[in-house]
């Protein structure tokens, strides 16, 4: 049997939008706390990690609505890693209503970075099994180039926009991105990330003329994002 673990799911109020559509950041709130969970119970959760000055580091996702997700509803959340190379992580979602129904798949791809050196490392942690070769999203996740982007706003990054690394949760950036292209709600979104940002640090807002959102810190690219 393939490695997986599930959870259940549920979303309330908050998690959607006045319109009555999950938030983007809700649905990557979820995978995010079943990649911890799961991470966690295998041995490799944070504070396993943090002893050897190491963390777990999200670089890209994507997620696409197959179906209704409503609030104060039952689903079951399945994740499985996928490894597709020494330093890359894969891991899979899938949102599945109370009979089995898919209503929503995800991907994305993690790394294992020295807390100290920020520096990507080779290690020997693996979660234990056979893992599942089959991708809940066979296309994968497209490369995002922004180009001719425009400054549209800026966001001085708070306390409440950081994650247990002290850095922007990425679930923030996919409001800001949201934001940015005018929208609530979508039914796809491709994320990637460049670099981190943290407290106290501004991040320009971009917009590109074809539908890409991005923010910068500086010169440098922090995430670029196109909705679906």
């Amino acid at each position: 049997m393939y490695i997986q673990y599930s959870l259940p799911l549920r979303f309330d109020g908050p998690d959607f939008t006045p319109a009555g559509s999950v938030r983007a950041s809700a649905i990557l709130h979820a995978f995010q706390d079943i990649a911890k969970a799961h991470a966690s119970a295998e041995g490799l959760g944070f504070d396993r990690l943090i002893a050897r000055n190491l963390i777990w580091v999200i670089t890209k996702y994507r997620f696409r609505l197959l179906g209704d997700i409503r609030p104060d509803t039952d689903y079951t959340l399945l994740s499985y890693p996928r490894r597709t190379g020494s330093l890359i992580y894969d891991r899979d979602f899938h949102i599945l209503s109370r009979d089995g129904g898919e209503l929503a798949v995800g991907t994305s791809q993690w790394c294992i970075v020295n807390a100290l050196t920020r520096h990507v490392e080779q290690t020997d942690l693996d979660f234990a099994g056979v893992y599942n070769p089959v991708p809940a999203m066979p296309e994968g996740i497209e490369r995002i180039r922004p180009k001719d982007l425009a400054l549209v706003s800026r966001h001085t990054v708070t306390k409440e926009d950081l994650d247990e690394n002290d850095h922007t949760n990425n679930c923030r950036y996919a409001d800001m991105a949201l934001e940015l292209l005018g929208v609530q709600s979508v039914r796809e979104l491709t994320m990637t990330f460049a670099s981190e940002t943290r407290l106290g640090d501004e991040i320009g807002l971009y917009l590109s003329p074809d539908g890409v959102a991005a923010g910068k810190l500086g010169d440098s690219l922090v995430f670029a994002a196109k909705a679906g």
